[in-house]
């Protein structure tokens, strides 16, 4: 049994309804006044139920004027009995905002109520349950009422109905079953109806969703099969919990005494289930070196490598989540896939083979390459390809001295020809009496063990050997980023004078890097993708070089540039056979405010959000059910409204839930929107919270403080925020006012 004894009044204020107004046609709250007549029920049924008025701006109360317009006083009385039942179970809102509302229908009813201190009123000072944001929309709970006072006044013996748990749960089912939209469905009546007249039988629990939340966490303690009707499986839960938990003067409550153990408070983002594989929203045809490419959902990928055939430099803009970062990495890999079935260059292969290696790591690499028990001059070690390449990218001034310092420093301690101080670890190298150099036993091993990589990648290449990475890089800018991280600059290195000296070398960036392999590979297609380009100092970061970004101003343009770099002083030109993608988010800064030099380089793609790619996905909890396509398209046009196209959010937000498993949805759908899209409009909303509100509406009834009571009374306005089958009927409400 779940009664307790602090409802009693509850109790006893549902069976007077039951039997004044539903086996009579008495008022509840006027006993002497014949209101629950079945005639006075349709009709009200009719005005409530069968003409609804959804959406728009007006509230519940004001709607519910215009519907029961041409209603008589005694309609209006009914109403009044319905609001005093509605308030019943909810111990949320306020036992003054219960009787003012009531007081307002009973104004419209040209009727006056009990005394405050009647003995009716005992049962609107307190709840049974914390009602939620579903429960205070009113319209569904007020329909249910009607609904099933219409479905007894036309039986022969209602009594049968009244007083039997399981009569009165048919009929109540079966009243929901007919209700088309399941958001029009109030479960929660439903549950609240049978617990204030059958406390012995059923929870003190409105929400469905809790009780098949307790069914998965204790149903092995069902002896047998697991009962279909979910109220009858919680009844023999309880029976199996009674005896460990019961109190001596009460039964346990499943929220009280057990909350935590089948609804434990989520400290970790939901693990995504992936329902059942799907094929990628883009898909690239490896055929030859052509850019062949499907597009089953949009053309966003198409239409960037077609404004690729015709510019090599191209940003792809648009409001947050729109796939940008996606689609630069689909383009990428469906510029540069087709080539992975030819070997680099030589000169490509030594390149990517040494980048991140240190000088020594080169000079042990070289030699194992060469011949690893032979012994070499310096002479002979700076002429092996990889030193080569390394001078080349990083020059220094004295390439024989920098060689022959580390040598000297990774030399073997026991070494009886080289006396220096300031030895390190590893210990590679020893010099013979004729200064020739060779990797000692240790140094061999190694390179074998830690350069195995670097040497697998100069034997003859192979397609399966090579990766999207060795032709495609990736970079954000920020504020910080600067000229010397990109192009070139001076860093730190070890001196030539010995270990412990500092000397500063010239160390290319991740442009000079990729546009080096570009050039040594002409074969080749390479690509830089730059992520948040709109973030970066234009000029700070790319100084003179931005002019050699042109098309017609590239090594083998119809107009060829070149440069000295102020670190390296190398001549340097940017090769035709490198494109350029970039990426900005318009809701940190306009395409309109971008460095006018850069825009007049770029081509520029504009990706936008894409509501049909959720179209096909519904996120439904056992009480609601919300479209995600239309919910999209909602959001959007409010923002686009309050602010503009710019701040819209984008459909990669949403694609999370759209992949987990429908059982997973409700609980990413909670993760995704209270984490990621309410944080974001609230930064969009920083100084404007009463468009927030305005925007977000269907987060706000008449019970909740709104944005004029929270700054007169200095509550915290929490806006939009959530959790399950309250966050579902608030989206799915945020989704009917269309877009």
């Amino acid at each position: 049994m779940a009664r307790l004894p602090e409802y009693e009044s509850l109790y006893n204020a549902f069976e007077q309804f039951l039997n004044r107004c539903i086996l009579s046609d008495q008022s509840l709250l006027w006993p002497t006044e014949v209101v629950w007549t079945a005639e006075n029920v349709a009709e009200t049924k009719q005005c409530m139920v069968e003409v609804p008025m959804f959406g728009g701006e007006l509230s519940f109360e004001e709607k519910l004027q215009q519907q029961m317009r041409e209603a008589s006083s005694q309609q209006w009385m009914l109403l009044v009995d319905v609001y005093y039942i509605y308030f019943l179970p909810s111990d949320y809102i306020t036992p003054d905002k219960k009787k003012n509302d009531i007081r307002w229908a009973a104004q419209q009813a040209g009727a006056t109520l009990p005394v405050d201190n009647a003995e009716i009123w005992e049962a609107q000072t307190h709840g049974f349950t914390r009602t939620s944001l579903r429960y205070h929309y009113k319209y569904a709970q007020f329909w249910l009422i009607l609904l099933f006072a219409n479905r007894l006044k036309q039986m022969e013996d209602p009594r049968s109905v009244v007083g039997n748990a399981q009569a009165m749960q048919k009929v109540l089912d079966e009243i929901l079953d007919g209700i088309p939209e399941k958001n029009d469905r109030a479960y929660d009546m439903r549950h609240a109806m049978l617990y204030l007249a059958f406390p012995d039988q059923y929870e003190r629990i409105i929400s469905t969703r809790d009780k098949e939340r307790i069914l998965k966490t204790y149903g092995d303690q069902i002896g047998g099969p697991v009962p279909g009707d979910l109220d009858e499986a919680i009844r023999q839960i309880r029976a199996g919990l009674s005896s460990q938990f019961d109190k001596a003067d009460r039964p346990f409550d499943f929220y009280t005494d057990l909350k935590s153990q089948w609804r434990p408070e989520r400290s970790q983002p939901p693990v995504v289930e992936v329902e059942t594989p799907t094929a990628e929203r883009k898909k690239v045809q490896e055929e030859g070196d052509s850019y062949a490419v499907t597009a089953p959902e949009n053309d966003d990928l198409s239409v960037v490598i077609s404004t690729l055939n015709h510019t090599k430099n191209v940003i792809l803009y648009g409001p947050p989540g729109t796939g940008k970062t996606y689609i630069a990495k689909k383009v990428a890999e469906a510029l540069v896939k087709p080539q992975m079935r030819r070997p680099l260059s030589e000169p490509a292969a030594t390149q990517r083979g040494i980048e991140g290696l240190a000088t020594w790591q080169v000079i042990a690499l070289g030699m194992h390459m060469a011949g690893s028990k032979r012994g070499y001059s310096v002479a002979e070690i700076l002429n092996m390809p990889v030193l080569q390449t390394l001078y080349r990218i990083s020059p220094v001034k004295q390439p024989h001295q920098n060689v022959w310092g580390h040598l000297q420093w990774h030399t073997s301690p026991e070494s009886e020809t080289v006396k220096v101080a300031g030895k390190r670890e590893p210990y590679l190298f020893d010099k013979d009496p004729s200064s020739r150099w060779s990797l000692t036993v240790a140094g061999r091993e190694y390179v074998e063990e830690n350069l195995s990589e670097q040497i697998r990648m100069f034997r003859p290449a192979k397609t399966a050997e090579l990766a999207i990475t060795d032709f495609v890089e990736w970079v954000t800018f920020h504020q910080s980023y600067a000229y010397e991280d990109f192009v070139e600059g001076l860093r730190p290195v070890q001196s030539d004078e010995g270990p412990e000296g500092v000397s500063y070398q010239v160390v290319p960036g991740v442009f000079r890097r990729i546009c080096s392999r570009a050039d040594n590979d002409p074969g080749n297609k390479y690509v830089l993708v730059i992520d948040e380009i709109n973030r970066g100092n234009i000029a700070k970061i790319l100084g003179e070089l931005i002019t050699l970004l042109e098309d017609d101003k590239r090594a083998e343009g119809a107009n060829p540039l070149t440069v000295t770099l102020p670190y390296s002083g190398k001549d340097f030109s940017v090769p035709a056979n490198l494109y350029i993608i970039g990426t900005m988010n318009t809701a940190d800064r306009s395409i309109a405010l971008l460095d006018v030099a850069l825009r007049r380089r770029f081509a520029f793609v504009e990706l936008m959000p894409q509501p049909e790619l959720l179209d096909d996905c519904q996120v439904e909890s056992a009480e609601s059910v919300v479209p995600l396509g239309g919910l999209l398209r909602s959001l959007n046009r409010g923002i686009r409204k309050y602010l503009d196209r710019d701040h819209q959010i984008g459909h990669s937000y949403f694609l999370t839930v759209k992949k987990a498993t429908k059982e997973k949805r409700v609980d990413v759908l909670e993760f995704v929107w209270n984490n990621m899209i309410i944080p974001l409009l609230e930064e969009y909303f920083y100084s404007q919270r009463d468009r927030l509100a305005e925007l977000l509406a269907p987060f706000r009834t008449d019970v909740e403080p709104d944005f004029e009571d929270a700054q007169e009374t200095g509550v915290d306005f929490e806006i939009g925020r959530q959790t399950g089958d309250d966050l579902v009927i608030a989206l799915a409400k945020l989704a009917e006012r269309g877009g």
